[in-house]
């Protein structure tokens, strides 16, 4: 049976699938079978998005889905999740029962076998929800090598912006923002993709069964279509006692102190873009629009500046790779080592299956594992030397940084435009939570985003107009 002609899956919410779900107007089974006819139609052939390494396979997903109508129909409802069809990022460890591999993008990985799901899956699929598919990501999360394609990866070739024909997406998570975007799913685990996103605080989340980069400095979250949505995924992945989901559900900006940082941000902004096609006048402008929206709903939002030169971002910046190289060697070894099958189990061997498929894993186009081959060499984080990059990064970052703004001016936020100033680098390496949403958009349709929750202030984001 079809989906109602009213349902757009470019833009309905969790909460509104379930309340379909709950009057019996729709069934999981009947979700699954349009999420997988939206992925058929524009992932290789149409638009040619390459979001989506891996579907589960049609027959296994069909049945989860169908056991969890007939838990419906018997009265029992796991929550706001159950019979919701997600996309899971590549370096997320599920169950091979599933019949997805866990790749993080490359083709060594493709071939390994996890022991079982990532705690944070374990934790979906008990709240009910269903693996769909397992989405493209830049190889390793962006961490193969310097000046890596954004969107590309060996395994699932180079995935592209639903918003801008041709356009590479940015970020890590690509593929998850773009198929999310482009109705393959109802949630995933970005600002150029117009969605609401949660980067929850270091150590919040269960990192066990997922390909590391840093475990001082991974966590992973939501992508989603609203703030409310972003949350309830929140709850479930964290098992903590639901306050982003009580922040989401009462939005007000009455008394809530927030601190615009100015400088390198949205004053002397130009040359200290981290990403390649900032619209910087129109996200200024926005920006500027934005804080006014904001005071109208009553938030008290104030200029603030850290005790941060210009020049000590790209010292931050070397700072954080020499300890991700350190954190990487470490980290990635041990994952390797947990693996129940794997033709590498160490860096080293990483590397050299990469240059022994160099056809595949180093092409013309993306010919770089620097970061890999330098992490062989890297200290380690119980040296002198290590010890010294944690606490340059915690100068800058943290004592200099958010940590001075926030006890400065007593914030409970902060806001960034996410394109500008490499906000990014600040929160990582403060162990910090930050939110995105959309923003606004460039001239060429690209959405682009902003660290705060502001959802009930602004218009609905905008579905892409090539779909």
């Amino acid at each position: 049976m079809p989906l109602p002609a009213s349902l757009n899956l470019l833009q309905t919410s969790i909460r509104e699938l379930s309340s379909l779900l709950a009057s019996g107007t729709i069934t999981s089974v009947e979700l699954v079978h349009a999420y997988l006819a939206n992925i058929e139609k524009n992932d290789i052939a149409g638009l040619g998005l390459r979001a989506i390494i891996q579907t589960a396979p049609v027959a296994s997903v069909l049945k989860i889905a169908q056991t969890l109508d007939d838990e419906r129909q018997a009265g029992i409802v796991r929550g706001a999740l159950h019979g919701i069809p997600f996309l899971v990022k590549d370096c997320i460890a599920t169950d091979p029962e599933l019949g997805t591999a866990t790749s993080a993008g490359n083709t060594a990985l493709q071939r390994s076998v996890v022991p079982g799901d990532a705690e944070v899956i374990k934790r979906l699929r008990d709240a009910g929800a269903i693996v769909l598919a397992k989405t493209n990501l830049t190889e390793f999360a962006n961490f193969k090598g310097r000046d890596l394609p954004n969107g590309w990866s060996a395994v699932g070739g180079q995935a592209k912006s639903v918003y801008v024909p041709g356009a590479e997406p940015l970020g890590s998570s690509t593929g998850s923002a773009m198929g999310l975007s482009a109705g393959f799913g109802a949630v995933a685990s970005a600002s150029r993709a117009a969605l609401y996103a949660i980067r929850p605080s270091t150590g919040l989340m269960p990192m066990q069964g997922i390909v590391p980069v840093s475990g001082d400095r991974d966590t992973v979250g939501p992508l989603a279509f609203t703030s409310v949505d972003a949350a309830l995924v929140m709850f479930a992945m964290s098992g903590s006692d639901g306050k982003y989901l009580r922040a989401a559900e009462a939005p007000s900006m009455a008394g809530v102190r927030l601190g615009l940082v100015r400088k390198y941000f949205i004053d002397d902004v130009q040359g200290h873009s981290s990403l390649p096609g900032t619209p910087i006048p129109t996200m200024v402008k926005a920006m500027h629009d934005t804080v006014a929206t904001m005071r109208k709903g009553g938030a008290d939002v104030i200029d603030v500046d850290m005790d941060v030169k210009a020049e000590e971002r790209q010292v931050l910046l070397k700072t954080e790779l020499g300890m991700w190289r350190s954190d990487f060697k470490e980290d990635m070894t041990a994952y390797l080592a947990g693996l129940k099958e794997s033709p590498v189990r160490s860096v080293e061997e990483l590397v050299k299956w990469n240059e022994d498929h160099a056809d595949v894993e180093l092409p013309p186009h993306a010919p770089t594992q620097q970061f890999l081959v330098e992490s062989m060499d890297a200290p380690p984080r119980d040296s002198d030397a290590y010890r010294t990059l944690q606490a340059r990064s915690a100068d800058i970052a943290k004592k200099r940084g958010l940590d001075y703004i926030f006890e400065r001016h007593q914030l409970d936020a902060a806001i960034f435009a996410t394109e500008l100033g490499f906000a990014f680098l600040y929160v990582t390496a403060g162990g910090y939570a930050s939110g995105s949403a959309p923003l606004g958009y460039g001239a060429d349709g690209a959405p682009f985003g902003i660290i705060s929750a502001y959802e009930v202030l602004v218009p609905q984001r905008r579905t892409p107009s090539t779909l």
